[in-house]
């Protein structure tokens, strides 16, 4: 069989051995667990960011429909002002075109007078001095 040297020299490799092992396995599992750790971190970091991303996409979604909202209001609000203001207008155009109608029926009836006048007119001077149209 063995002899004691041999087997001391065989149990000490053995030893030494699980030894290394022993070590090699402290140190090995805590830099596993800290790089799952950190995986895990990192897999949390993309959700959050993500999270964070589509947080701030929906406030930018909530500005731009409130602002596309206020200018639905302010159009609303100028079309109506539009519309007064054309129908002002409207009605400011129709009183004038009156004001024209009875000042040219008044013009009319003036001038049919003044022509009424002068054939009367014409009428007495013809009378009264006939050699005139010879």
């Amino acid at each position: 069989m063995l002899d004691s040297t041999t087997l001391n020299y065989i149990l000490g490799i053995i030893a030494l051995g699980s030894v290394v092992f022993t070590i090699w396995g402290k140190v090995s599992k805590p830099q596993e667990a800290i790089e799952i750790k950190q995986a895990l971190t990192d897999k949390d970091l993309v959700n959050k960011a993500s999270l964070l991303a589509q947080k701030e996409l929906e406030t930018k979604a909530l500005v731009l429909a409130e602002q596309v909202k206020n200018k639905d209001i302010e159009n609303e609000r100028r079309f109506n002002e539009m519309g007064v203001r054309l129908d002002t207008a409207m009605t400011t155009a129709q009183n004038h075109i009156h004001t024209v109608d009875v000042k040219v029926d008044a013009l009319i009836t003036t001038t049919n007078a003044m022509n009424l006048n002068i054939m009367k007119l014409q009428t007495v001077i013809e009378e009264r001095l006939p050699y005139i149209n010879k």
